[in-house]
């Protein structure tokens, strides 16, 4: 029986594909996206710092010419690019949406209102965008894999153009560098928290490569401090400074928790990570209850990672059952704001997922995140 010919576009639109129709591959907008007036994209068309090389291979379509004010046709440029509406949207939802929700009153200059920083830094545009995709990958849930696949590509041309850059830490350069380190730890946070995927094994291993990531901002601000206090977000490092510094006090529950550890007669050196993380995590727990607004409640939950040293991750890795302990501490934390799409019920996950993993031996220990979880509604 002879074979029959292959009729499906190998190379076709993400749109095509999504829709199981063939694609014939007219770039920049195929023909079906073209009439059913669809946004057109390959999976490829990332915003760039340099000029795009075209494709081996790629057929050359004529582009109509646009009149001069004096008439005279202007022959478009070869491998000109029609806007992207796609990132036109992700801009909008993160100026509006994503803003309403970490900084609703306006105080960060950053946000797209200093679109200077934005077209010097194409790695922090690609970074803002891929965020703005997870957060829509979250909220419509019939396009989620649509979205997160976008917000995967742009982190990841972000990332590129990060590091074949290599921009080093100046007066120009730390905004968009302190920024950029920040979105990129909390859109890991994030897409680990939510998109959890495999046994809890995975999920762990998932969390310590992001502690690692997050590691990284702290070595960013640590380099810039001095020249930020010359920019507009002076103000708010120096708030934020004075926020998250231990006050000396631990509340009940990590009194209790630190004197387990204490008693439990580990050493120095590792009762004294335990301490830091466990004092860190109370000036988090502080900021929560003193706050009067939601976004300073959710920059508490996202900035214990960066409090913490990094050698408590090795300890998440190595499975030490004190460490697993204090990440459901700070799950209860996740927990309480579990309505926020950044976190969802990543608490309550990690808490139950901590429980069995530990066993009833470690119930002392747990008592405290299993009545949080316990007297919450809806879990």
């Amino acid at each position: 029986m002879a074979r029959r010919p292959h009729t499906k576009s190998r190379n076709g639109c993400l749109e095509c594909k999504r829709r199981h129709v063939k694609c014939d591959e007219r770039q920049p907008i195929c023909s079906n996206c073209t009439t059913a007036g669809l946004v057109c994209d390959y999976g490829t068309r990332l915003l760039s710092a340099t000029r795009r090389t075209p494709l081996l291979g790629a057929r050359a379509h004529s582009l109509p010419t646009t009149p001069a004010p004096g008439g005279t046709p202007l022959e478009s440029p070869a491998g000109y690019q029609p806007v992207n509406m796609l990132h036109v949207e992700l801009f909008h939802n993160l100026h509006t949406q994503i803003r309403n929700i970490l900084d609703p009153n306006r105080s960060i200059a950053w946000l797209a209102d200093d679109v200077a920083y934005l077209v010097t830094a194409p790695y922090l545009v690609n970074e803002l965008l891929a965020f703005s995709a997870l957060h829509l990958s979250t909220t419509r849930p019939d396009r989620r894999d649509f979205y997160r696949y976008h917000a995967a590509q742009l982190q990841t041309q972000a990332l590129s153009i990060y590091k074949e850059s290599s921009p080093q830490v100046t007066q120009e350069t730390c905004i968009p560098l302190f920024v950029f380190a920040v979105s990129l730890g909390i859109h890991t946070l994030c897409d680990t928290l939510i998109y959890r995927e495999g046994h809890f094994a995975h999920f762990l291993d998932r969390f310590v490569h992001f502690f690692r990531l997050y590691y990284g901002v702290r070595a960013i601000v640590d380099e810039s401090w001095h020249m930020i206090q010359d920019t507009p977000l002076a103000s708010s490092f120096d708030i934020g400074k004075d926020l998250y510094r231990f006050n000396g006090h631990l509340g009940p529950s990590c009194q209790t928790l630190l004197s387990l550890i204490n008693r439990a007669n580990l050493g120095e050196e590792l009762t004294d990570i335990y301490r830091q993380a466990i004092e860190s995590l109370q000036s988090c727990l502080k900021v929560i209850e003193d706050r009067t607004q939601l976004h300073v409640g959710i920059n508490a939950v996202t900035t214990w990672p960066i409090l913490i040293r990094i050698e408590f991750a090795e300890l998440i890795e190595q499975r030490r059952p004190e460490a697993m302990v204090i990440l459901a501490y700070y799950a209860c934390t996740l927990h309480q704001f579990r309505d926020i799409w950044l976190f969802g019920d990543s608490g309550a996950f990690i808490i139950r997922e901590v429980t069995a993993y530990l066993g009833p031996e470690w119930d002392e220990w747990m008592a405290w995140p299993n009545q949080m979880l316990r007297s919450s509604p809806s879990t």
